[in-house]
C-alpha cells in the first residue's frame, strides 16, 4: 500500500481543515459515479498538508484510474471559516502507479488542468468515468494532464523560464477560481466572489465552475475575468481579456473523439468538409490500448451534417490522411497502406479491401500504452492529378520513394525512379503538376519527376523558399522549406519556410523569393540580451502553415511573440525579464507574383489580419518569467484550405474547432 502525501492550497495560501478523498473513476458508464476509496476521514492540517497511510485497501484487479478531491476548509482567513464552495482536484493516474514517494499539490491550477482534459467524462468532481464503448479512453485525457502539469509542484512541468499562451490561459482561469477559493464562500447570486462565480457558471462549487469554463469559454467571459483580484496568485496571466478566450468562433468538434490533426480533415471541390473520427479504448489492468475503427462525417459549409462513411466502406481502415480531387471525390490513406476512394455522396469507388499501394504495412490496432497506435511503415498523403492518378510518398528504404496508382487503382509506379529518389535522399512530400509529372520535396533537393519516373528538373536551392533541410545548419534552420504546394492557376511550384515564401516555374526558373522582414510579414527570431539588470527585447513572428487559393495566392498563419522589459536572469533558450510579453496570430497573404496582399499596418505595427477566434492573441505582465526567443508558440490553428466559395477554413487543434473565414480568398476547386 502506497503512502500518499501532499498539500492543498488556495493560490499560495494553505487550506486547513479540507476533507481529502481518493476516488476511482467509473469504468462502466460515461460520467458515472466515482468510487470513494478511503476508509477513514482525512483532513488537512494547519499547513494545508495531509497524508494517506493505511486509509485505503489494495488496488482493485481492474487497476482503476484514481484522483484526489479536496473539499471545504479555511483558506487562511482569521476565525472559524469553512468555505463549502471549495472543491479542488488532482489527477494521479492508475492506482498501481502510486508509490511511497507520491506527493501531490492540489490547487486551482491543477483543478483547471484536470477538468479541461476530463470534461468529456465528467459532470462534477464526484462523477468521472467512461463507458467501455467510449471511443476515447479516459486514460488519454489523464495522460494529457500529466504532460502539462507536475503533481509535486501543482504547476506546469519543466524547470525553465519559458511560457506560452496555453499556460497563460490556464493561469488566467485559475486566478478566476482563486477569487472564490480564497474567501469565506457564498451562495449563487449573493454578490460575493463565490456567488458571482457560481451564478455566472451555473455551478455548485469551484470544480464544477472550472468545468463550465472549460466547456463554454464564451459564457460570461468578461464577467468572470473581472473576478480576478489585484496580486492574483497565479502569475503571469493575461493582462486583458484576450479574444481567443472571450470569443469562441467557428464550429466545435466533439472533444471525446480522436480527430487527430488537419490531415484527418479535407475540403472537397463542392465545399464540403470531411472529418475522420476514431479513438481507442484502454485496459488499465494490462496497460493495453485498442483502436476504435471510427468513421468519416461529412458536413456542408455551415457544418450541418450531410452523411457519414462507415469503417470498412471501400476499404476504409484507420485512415492516416484524407485528401480530395477536383471532381468531388475524397481519398483516404489507410493504416494498412491501401487507398479508399469515395464519391461526393460517400459512395465507395474503391473495392472492399481498398486499392493497394504495394507497400507492406506494419499497423496493429492494439498495443501497450495509452496512445493511439500508428503504422511505423505508413505511406504518405494521397494527391490526385488531373489524369486521376494517385501519388504519395513511401517510407525511406523502399525500392521507390513514391507510389503512383492510375484512376482505376492499379499500381503504375515506374521502375525508373532511382536517379530521382537518390537525388532527394528521402522523400518528404510529392505534389503532382496536373500534366503527369510531379514535384518532390526531399532531404537534399526539391526536384521534378516526369511521367516515366526519371529526374526532370532540380530546383536551385533558395533559402527561405525552396531550401531542403539537409542543406542547412542551426543558423539556417528557420529558412528550411516547411512545405511545397503546386499553383495550378499559373503552373508554378511554391515553397515556404518559417520566414519566407516563393515560387519557381515548371522548368525550375525562379519567379520570386520573399524572405525576411522587408518583404514578408515575418521577423527572423531576434533578441537583444544586454545582461541582468539591463533593458531586454526579444521575440519573433514566423510562418506557421499555409494553403493556396484558386488564384494561386498563398494564405498562411503566423505565430508571434514580442517581449520587452528588464533582464532578470538567463537559462538556456529562455531569458527571464520583468516586462510585457505579447502573443499574436495573424492570417496573411502573398499573391502569385510575390506581392504582399496583407500589408504592414503602421498604426498597430502588425502584418496581416486577425479574424476573431483565430489562434491566441493576448498580453501578459511577465515578472521574472520569460518566453522563448526562437521557435513557435501554441498557435492553435492551421490552414485546412480554401473551398469552392472562397472561404478559408482553419482547424484549431487546441480547441477542436473548425473556423471559416469568408470574403478574402479566391474560390478553389482544384485540391490536388
Amino acid at each position: 500500500m502506497a503512502q500518499i502525501s501532499g498539500s492543498v492550497h488556495g493560490g499560495q495560501q494553505p487550506i486547513t481543515g479540507a476533507t481529502i478523498q481518493l476516488y476511482a473513476t467509473n469504468t462502466t458508464s460515461n460520467a458515472g459515479a466515482s468510487t470513494p476509496m478511503l476508509t477513514t476521514t482525512v483532513t488537512t492540517d494547519s499547513n494545508g498538508d495531509f497524508s494517506i497511510t493505511g486509509d485505503y485497501g489494495t488496488c482493485p484487479a481492474s487497476n482503476p484510474l484514481v484522483y484526489l478531491v479536496a473539499s471545504g476548509g479555511n483558506p487562511g482567513l482569521s476565525g472559524t471559516v469553512n468555505n463549502t464552495d471549495i472543491v479542488l482536484m488532482a489527477v494521479l493516474g492508475t492506482c498501481s502507479s502510486l508509490t511511497t514517494s507520491t506527493y501531490v499539490v492540489i490547487n486551482e491550477l491543477t483543478t483547471m488542468l484536470d477538468v479541461t482534459a476530463l470534461a468529456p467524462f465528467m459532470t462534477d468532481a464526484l462523477h468521472i468515468g467512461e463507458s467501455p464503448t467510449n471511443p476515447v479512453a479516459i486514460a488519454g485525457a489523464m495522460r494529457e494532464v500529466s504532460s502539462l502539469g507536475s503533481l509535486s509542484s501543482g504547476g506546469f512541468s519543466g524547470n525553465d523560464l519559458s511560457l506560452d499562451t496555453l499556460q497563460l490561459e490556464f493561469y488566467t482561469q485559475a486566478d478566476i477560481l482563486a477569487a472564490c477559493v480564497n474567501t469565506s464562500g457564498g451562495a449563487s447570486g449573493d454578490g460575493t466572489p463565490c456567488g458571482k462565480l457560481l451564478q455566472m457558471t451555473g455551478a455548485a462549487d469551484t470544480a464544477t465552475a472550472a468545468l463550465e469554463m472549460a466547456q463554454a469559454p464564451t459564457n460570461n467571459a468578461a464577467g468572470l475575468y473581472g473576478l480576478i483580484v489585484a496580486g492574483a496568485p497565479f502569475q503571469p496571466y493575461f493582462s486583458a481579456l484576450p479574444s481567443d478566450l472571450a470569443v469562441t468562433v467557428g464550429y466545435p468538434l466533439p472533444f471525446d473523439i480522436y480527430s487527430g490533426s488537419r490531415e484527418l480533415a479535407a475540403l472537397d471541390s463542392n465545399g464540403h468538409v470531411w472529418v475522420y473520427y476514431g479513438g481507442y479504448t484502454y485496459n488499465s489492468a494490462v496497460n493495453a490500448s485498442t483502436d476504435a475503427a471510427g468513421m468519416i462525417v461529412v458536413y456542408d459549409s455551415n457544418l450541418n451534417q450531410l452523411f457519414t462513411v462507415a469503417s470498412g466502406t471501400g476499404g476504409l481502415y484507420y485512415p492516416a490522411d484524407l485528401s480530395a480531387d477536383a471532381s468531388g471525390h475524397v481519398f483516404a490513406v489507410n493504416a494498412n497502406n491501401t487507398i479508399s476512394e469515395f464519391n461526393s455522396t460517400g459512395g465507395a469507388i474503391s473495392p472492399s479491401g481498398g486499392w493497394s499501394t504495394g507497400v507492406t504495412a506494419s499497423f496493429t490496432a492494439t498495443g501497450s500504452g495509452i496512445g493511439y497506435q500508428t503504422n511505423a511503415n505508413q505511406v504518405g498523403k494521397a494527391r490526385i492529378d488531373a489524369l486521376g492518378n494517385i501519388w504519395g510518398t513511401v517510407p525511406y528504404g523502399n525500392s521507390s520513394c513514391y507510389y503512383e496508382l492510375n484512376s482505376g487503382g492499379t499500381a503504375i509506379t515506374p521502375s525508373n525512379t532511382t536517379n530521382f529518389c537518390t537525388t532527394l535522399t528521402a522523400l518528404t512530400d510529392i505534389v503532382p503538376d496536373g500534366s503527369g509529372n510531379a514535384w518532390g520535396f526531399g532531404y537534399n533537393a526539391i526536384a521534378q519527376v516526369n511521367s516515366s519516373g526519371a529526374l526532370a528538373v532540380t530546383a536551385t536551392p533558395s533559402q527561405g523558399c525552396l531550401y531542403p533541410s539537409e542543406l542547412g545548419n542551426s543558423s539556417t534552420q528557420d529558412q528550411e522549406t516547411s512545405a511545397i504546394l503546386y499553383d495550378h492557376a499559373h503552373n508554378q511550384l511554391w515553397g515556404y519556410s518559417q520566414v519566407g515564401a516563393g515560387a519557381i516555374t515548371d522548368s525550375g526558373t525562379a519567379v520570386f523569393c520573399n524572405n525576411g522582414a522587408t518583404t514578408m510579414p515575418v521577423i527572423v527570431p531576434y533578441s537583444n540580451v544586454t545582461g541582468v539588470g539591463n533593458p531586454y527585447t526579444g521575440g519573433y513572428l514566423t510562418i506557421n502553415q499555409g494553403a493556396l487559393d484558386g488564384g494561386g495566392n498563398l494564405w498562411f498563419l503566423t505565430a508571434g511573440v514580442a517581449a520587452s522589459g528588464t533582464e532578470t536572469s538567463s537559462s538556456g533558450a529562455s531569458v527571464g525579464f520583468d516586462g510585457t510579453a505579447t502573443f499574436s496570430t495573424y492570417l496573411a497573404e502573398v499573391t502569385s507574383s510575390g506581392t504582399l496582399g496583407t500589408a504592414y499596418n503602421v498604426g498597430t505595427q502588425t502584418y496581416g489580419l486577425q479574424p476573431s477566434g483565430v489562434g491566441a492573441n493576448g498580453s501578459a505582465n511577465v515578472n521574472g518569467q520569460g518566453v522563448y526567443t526562437a521557435g513557435l508558440t501554441n498557435v492553435g490553428a492551421s490552414v485546412l484550405g480554401v473551398d469552392s466559395s472562397g472561404n478559408i477554413w482553419l482547424f484549431d487543434d487546441l480547441s477542436f474547432r473548425l473556423i471559416k473565414v469568408s470574403g478574402l480568398a479566391t474560390a478553389n476547386t482544384v485540391n490536388y
